[in-house]
């Protein structure tokens, strides 16, 4: 049965994460685009997806994948008809198929998130929904240097939530690369990208607030202590939603993947 990858672009403002709910009435990203395959490909196809992402939660490349009875040959007409029945706030980039043991989740190596931070005396109203707003100056070089302590592989326990911990056999994850990049256009507009092979529940908002509770001095406590506290009372706020972004997927033994970001993106 032919396998296909999408390219998705999402606001997530607009939805209540990407998985679907028990509660139909709640609109997901997941929800609105098997519909409007179901649509467009008459038939009902289940999607999975690179990583899940919370209500609120952007994505700028997202990828999912599903299989279909069908053959699809115009890639084009299936971006152009998802786009125009789904929802302005979802947008099929890119498809193409993929080899039939491909998955969107199971065969992601590594996946990048970014934080986007404005900071600022006074917040930008067109940044609302976007980005985390902070008044207090905060130090750069600080954050470097507490970001540099994370890269590696730690016990992250202190960076989820309780209650999410009994969903994990371990809480060891591998952070490949932090980068720190600031905004060429907007002084105090910058965001924290981070790639790793996966991910604890709320573990990047947590991880940030925390970075940024200790470059505020709110923190005493050095992220090396935190770490091996193992406890999430030591760790710092869980930062909103709004300014997370899925940024991008990374497959090694699919170079498909990759040739659709490259397509899209000139970073990529």
């Amino acid at each position: 049965m032919p396998n296909y990858a999408l390219l998705l672009e999402y606001d997530g403002s607009a939805f209540s994460g990407f998985q679907k709910q028990k509660d139909s009435s709640l609109k997901t990203v997941q929800g609105i685009l098997e519909d409007s395959l179901k649509t467009i490909l008459r038939e009902k196809v289940k999607t999975s997806v690179a990583g899940r992402t919370d209500s609120g939660v952007h994505a700028k490349g997202m990828i999912v994948n599903f299989h279909s009875e069908k053959n699809i040959s115009n890639f084009y007409k299936i971006c152009l008809g998802v786009n125009a029945i789904s929802d302005s706030g979802l947008s099929v980039l890119s498809i193409t198929e993929v080899p039939e043991n491909f998955h969107a989740r199971f065969s992601c190596t590594e996946r990048e998130y970014e934080y986007h931070i404005y900071n600022a005396k006074f917040p930008s109203p067109i940044l609302r929904n976007r980005a985390y707003f902070i008044s207090t100056e905060l130090d750069k070089e600080k954050i470097l240097e507490i970001t540099k302590e994370l890269e590696g592989i730690h016990d992250f326990a202190s960076f989820t939530k309780k209650d999410s911990l009994k969903n994990y056999d371990s809480t060891i994850r591998n952070i490949k690369k932090i980068k720190l990049i600031e905004d060429t256009e907007l002084k105090g507009y910058f965001k924290i990208s981070i790639l790793g092979s996966g991910f604890l529940h709320n573990m990047i908002r947590i991880t940030i607030g925390t970075i940024l509770d200790i470059a505020k001095g709110k923190l005493k406590e050095s992220i090396s202590e935190i770490l091996n506290s193992k406890d999430r009372d030591q760790a710092g706020i869980t930062l909103p939603s709004h300014a997370l972004y899925f940024k991008k997927a990374y497959y090694k033994d699919f170079p498909e993947i990759e040739k659709m970001y490259k397509e899209i993106f000139k970073e990529s």
